[in-house]
């Protein structure tokens, strides 16, 4: 059976979809057991669907430019866009 963290870290970097037939199945497994991992990744679609409400991505061919953007803006930090930097 796999562990709270296997199942947290495939859920969050999207390893399912290249995991094994097996793997996918003790995830889901998991999922009905554990409450806790239920919520994690309940709270992992909310804020992937806020994202892209926030950044109005409808079309799925756009979710690449998206990420981008976000990884762009976390990469150059507050600073490049003239906010305040934390000390």
């Amino acid at each position: 059976m796999l562990s709270c963290k296997e199942v947290t870290t495939l859920h969050a970097t999207e390893g399912l979809e290249h995991a094994s037939w097996r793997t996918r199945m003790g995830a889901r497994l998991h999922l009905l057991m554990c409450k806790h991992c239920r919520r994690y990744v309940r709270e992992l679609a909310r804020i992937g669907a806020a994202v892209r409400a926030l950044y109005a991505v409808t079309d799925e061919a756009r979710d690449e430019a998206l990420l981008r953007r976000v990884l762009d803006s976390v990469r150059d930090g507050p600073s490049a866009r003239g906010g305040r930097t934390w000390r």
